[in-house]
């Protein structure tokens, strides 16, 4: 958002609504909804400069979502900050995709990807190498990175049709897995403390 780091957050908000385009007055309303998003307390009078790098983050995210964009993108921002804010932007971000707002999320981190995205485009070197369901792309970005530690990638497809990524050597491979509960039954649901095998 480019906030300045002598003004405090209210005014880096006031200034960064100007710049996006909305009135004093239409800032003004808004004001509310921004601190009470943000939930940083008192600290949002005070200067950004004394902000944590989580605090900046949910101050940006407040701004720039006061207002319901038809276009909203998102650089990494989420990486930042308190898992408990982060579930709380995923909210208001599934909020707007149901409104009519389309979503640009940049990002490395495959849980953001697959929670929030329809689609899914890995680029290399700045060109476009896969343009896929979320699973896929994530699948798909994991093996390039394994291929970079000197292993190979491989595509096949599944009997229901969706696409699997392989990579590795393959000096060893895994043929079944499978998580069985106390009672020596297939599990995909536990609770902390629960006895598992794998």
């Amino acid at each position: 958002m480019g906030f300045n780091p002598d003004l405090t957050g209210r005014k880096n908000a006031y200034h960064s609504a100007g710049l996006m385009g909305y009135s004093r007055d239409g800032i003004a309303r808004a004001m509310p909804q921004i601190e009470a998003f943000a939930e940083i307390g008192e600290y949002f009078d005070e200067p950004v400069r004394t902000y944590s790098s989580g605090m900046q983050m949910r101050v940006a995210f407040s701004v720039a979502t006061a207002f319901r964009p038809d276009l909203l993108i998102v650089d990494e921002a989420l990486s930042v900050g308190d898992t408990y804010f982060v579930h709380k932007c995923f909210d208001r971000i599934r909020e707007f995709r149901n409104a009519g707002t389309a979503f640009i999320i940049v990002s490395h981190d495959p849980g953001a990807i697959q929670a929030l995205c329809d689609r899914a485009i890995v680029i290399e070197s700045g060109k476009m190498i896969l343009d896929a369901e979320p699973k896929q792309a994530m699948d798909f970005y994991n093996a390039l990175i394994a291929e970079k530690e000197h292993g190979g990638i491989r595509q096949s497809r599944r009997d229901n049709g969706s696409v699997v990524t392989e990579s590795g050597t393959a000096e060893a491979t895994i043929r079944h897995v499978q998580l069985l509960n106390s009672k020596n039954q297939p599990t995909e649901y536990v609770v902390v403390g629960d006895s598992l095998s794998l």
